[in-house]
């Protein structure tokens, strides 16, 4: 082989390379527009879900408020709405009772076991809740009140 044809290959080995070194950044290119477009994707579908929670956790309050839902419920469907919203303001003692309505009837049955009850087991669960609600009332009420004044950090303040 002389020596014209060795410059030859290897100028042809070096274009080739270059060639797949091209096509390697433009795939890599390509790799990182779509991964930044399923990034800006998923952190709008959180923020959604941030402010669908903290929307809820004010629906429910007002119902609580109103009367149109139950303290022990409410208590439930809050304290499982905040954890996943602001977790840490469960801790401040005017929220705590709401853990604590939580944390005193979660052995209760719902939905289906709840039909499966019979009536005696029913009304046994339904006094419990009853007095439950009744020794803090007053707490429950102020707690959520509070929380539907309460300003959420809000998604873009969560790091």
């Amino acid at each position: 082989m002389t020596s014209n044809t060795l410059i030859f290959l290897l100028a042809i080995f070096c274009m080739l390379m270059f060639g797949l070194i091209g096509w390697l950044y433009m795939r890599q290119r390509t790799a990182l527009k779509t991964n930044q477009a399923r990034i800006a994707g998923l952190k709008d579908m959180l923020k959604k879900q941030y402010q669908h929670r903290v929307e809820s956790i004010g629906v429910i309050a007002s119902a609580m408020i109103d009367k149109q839902c139950g303290y022990t419920e409410g208590c439930i469907r809050l304290k499982q709405l905040v954890e996943q919203v602001e977790p840490e303001i469960l801790a401040a003692d005017e929220f705590k009772v709401i853990e604590l309505i939580y944390s005193e009837t979660e052995h209760m049955p719902i939905k289906e076991q709840w039909t499966q009850l019979d009536k005696t087991a029913k009304q046994k669960f339904t006094q419990q809740r009853f007095k439950l609600e009744a020794k803090h009332e007053v707490a429950i009420h102020a707690a959520v009140t509070a929380l539907k004044k309460h300003e959420f950090a809000g998604y873009q303040n969560l790091n």
